[in-house]
């Protein structure tokens, strides 16, 4: 595999990496900051066996734990058999680790290479930061297990830059919804058949999807998956049902998903270090099928009302149709004073504030007629992780 770099100036550099370095027994700190430095420490490190923690610098809590916290003391770290501790994003807390062994990673590399055995790919461009498990999988171990392609990267892609680097024929390109939808609104349309996009890390609402393929013809798989679970399923296009990953088991837990796979982490890290059993069972509610499953939500973003089950992540591409509303989050509020304990809480990121009377229209507009009970609160700017996730801190 060769690394051709994109710097700031739109230089490029072309690079192939030693294959071994010299390692240590102990876990070393890897900090996501630069792409470049990132790639040259990363993968030689982890096919010579070193042991590592990922993290972004950039996150304060994970920084605050990198400094406070040495890894190689934390009792137990022995029985994992772990070659890298990953951080989940922490959007909805402090962030929990999940210890990866290679086998973990290398079983799920090889399910993803043989799903695209039908396309001829010859460069990788990646617009994914690499600290997180997604990243690693499919921006770096995937690319590398073809061999001989053309790693393109570069720390930040605008929209159209990506777009000229996807023009090129033979090209996959892991990327994340946030792209899908910015390429999607690009006047230029291109022929891309013969490629195609992988999308991770969120939720691509349909608008998003018809606009992008009318665009450039290309195909559009997304990814469904976790930190701890590693991949579980996949969908083209905007097709409604998850297929589920070879090797990939599942069932329901009470209408949540449970899963065995090859892929789960065997031990994660949330104080101390704490061992998962399998099946797991995590919090996306489901409704599973023979072809795969229907994804409902999260159980902490779902909530039922008139036997309606209704997903705050819908609710939120709803509000986001309303003119004026820029970016909109909406949070599940429980309440135990209240006649019903639930209640959501709105946030919005708008040009002006939108009434209240607008934002029930609409939302019954998709529901029929809900008595949500709701509150609204405004903020100058709603985040976006480096995974294109919303944050609200």
């Amino acid at each position: 595999m060769i690394l051709e770099y994109i710097h700031g100036d739109n230089s490029r550099e072309r690079l192939e990496l030693p294959h071994k370095v010299e390692v240590s027994e102990r876990f070393e700190y890897i900090n996501s900051s630069n792409k470049l430095e990132y790639i040259k420490k990363f993968l030689p490190s982890f096919h010579s066996g070193q042991k590592m923690v990922l993290f972004d610098s950039n996150h304060k809590q994970l920084l605050e734990f990198y400094q406070k916290s040495d890894i190689n003391s934390f009792d137990g770290l022995d029985e994992t058999q772990a070659q890298i501790l990953f951080f989940t994003s922490g959007s909805s807390g402090f962030p929990v680790g999940a210890f990866k062994t290679k086998e973990n990673l290398f079983k799920e590399v090889e399910v993803l290479q043989e799903m695209l055995t039908q396309y001829s790919i010859q460069r990788v461009v990646v617009t994914v930061p690499f600290v997180h498990i997604y990243g690693v999988l499919a921006g770096l171990l995937l690319p590398h297990s073809f061999g001989d392609i053309t790693l393109v990267v570069k720390e930040d892609f605008l929209p159209y830059e990506l777009l000229e680097e996807a023009s090129h024929k033979n090209t996959l390109v892991i990327t994340t919804p946030v792209f899908i939808k910015s390429l999607g609104k690009l006047s230029e349309k291109k022929d891309l058949s013969g490629n195609i996009f992988i999308c991770s890390t969120g939720p691509l609402h349909n608008d998003d999807v018809t606009a992008f393929e009318k665009l450039y013809c290309a195909d559009l798989m997304q990814l469904f998956g976790s930190t701890e679970t590693g991949g579980i399923a996949y969908k083209y296009s905007d097709e409604e049902e998850w297929r589920v990953l070879p090797s990939v088991d599942i069932s329901t837990q009470e209408d949540k998903l449970s899963i065995s796979s090859p892929f789960i982490s065997s031990f994660t890290l949330n104080k101390c270090i704490l061992s998962l059993s399998q099946p797991f069972t995590t919090e996306d509610i489901v409704e599973i099928s023979k072809e795969g499953f229907k994804l409902l939500g999260r159980s902490n973003k779902i909530i039922k009302i008139a036997g309606k089950r209704i997903s705050a992540t819908q609710i939120e591409t709803i509000l986001e149709e309303l003119c004026g509303v820029e970016v909109a989050v909406v949070t599940l509020v429980y309440k135990k004073e209240l006649l019903r304990s639930e209640q959501i809480l709105i946030t919005l990121q708008a040009e002006s504030e939108i009434s209240k009377k607008d934002i029930k229209t609409k939302i019954n507009e998709y529901y029929g007629v809900l008595t949500i009970p709701f509150r609204v609160e405004y903020v100058e700017k709603i985040n976006y992780s480096a995974m294109g996730k919303k944050v609200l801190f």
